[in-house]
């Protein structure tokens, strides 16, 4: 008996089963990678760090990318995400729409604030001197009521060079290249730690929402009628401004 074919369709289905199981990180290795080497034709000025890991306070934090310059340090999202894309600045999650199905997932605005405030106390940094990107890849259509810079990926270095203004000198550039040289974590079971950290996260999180509590302050989670339809909010509105749609 030729075992051959048999060995080839056993391959072949361990690859499909493997794909399927990290396609969302591999989607998003490519949308990072692409975004990289964007980032790369910038000029000598500009440092690039790509899938920054660090501890800071023993809390763990990935960034995608970190530009520093003396323009300031500019800490960049990447979501290779393909569809229509709505939020606003302080809903909880976002909407992909694509094709009539939507899919929600987490606001990159406010990811990428938490990244500034955890650079903040590693760098010892005004929170002035950071300016947060989110980038989309191609495929993505923004239809996002936002005041912050979230760009297409063509767009994404036009946007660095638009701040052109010199608020870190020459000095204080260098010291923060070494800070983030030296404390970038590079060991891979680390960052097999965050990941696992990141989606236990997110479970007890839904599974909080899903028993009607707030993730945040354990309020009440109650429906509510908004510009954009209805959705769900925090009862201790507006001490706790938490929503989630539906």
């Amino acid at each position: 008996m030729n075992v051959l074919p048999l060995i080839l369709i056993i391959s072949f289905f361990l690859i499909a089963v493997l794909y399927r199981l990290n396609h969302a990180k591999i989607i998003g290795n490519i949308g990072e990678k692409k975004v990289s080497l964007r980032l790369h034709l910038l000029q000598d000025e500009y440092k690039i760090f790509d899938d920054v890991y660090l501890d800071i306070n023993g809390c763990s934090v990935q960034i995608d990318h970190v530009v520093v310059s003396k323009y300031g340090v500019f800490i960049i999202e990447t979501k290779n995400i393909k569809g229509w894309i709505f939020g606003t600045d302080k809903s909880e999650y976002w909407i992909k729409n694509m094709y009539g199905k939507k899919y929600e997932f987490r606001n990159p605005l406010k990811q990428n604030y938490y990244h500034v405030k955890m650079l903040q106390t590693l760098l010892q940094l005004s929170q002035n001197k950071f300016i947060p990107i989110v980038v989309f890849l191609k495929g993505a259509t923004l239809k996002c009521n936002t005041s912050g810079n979230v760009v297409k990926i063509n767009h994404l270095n036009r946007t660095i060079k638009r701040y052109d203004e010199v608020i870190i000198d020459d000095e204080e550039v260098h010291r923060i290249i070494m800070i983030l040289t030296e404390q970038n974590i590079k060991d891979r079971k680390y960052k097999r730690y965050h990941v696992k950290k990141v989606k236990e996260n997110v479970s007890v999180k839904s599974q909080k929402i899903k028993s009607g509590r707030c993730p945040r302050c354990n309020g009440m989670l109650v429906e509510r009628k908004g510009k954009y339809g209805k959705f769900i909010g925090c009862s201790n509105y507006p001490d706790c401004k938490f929503t989630h749609s539906i």
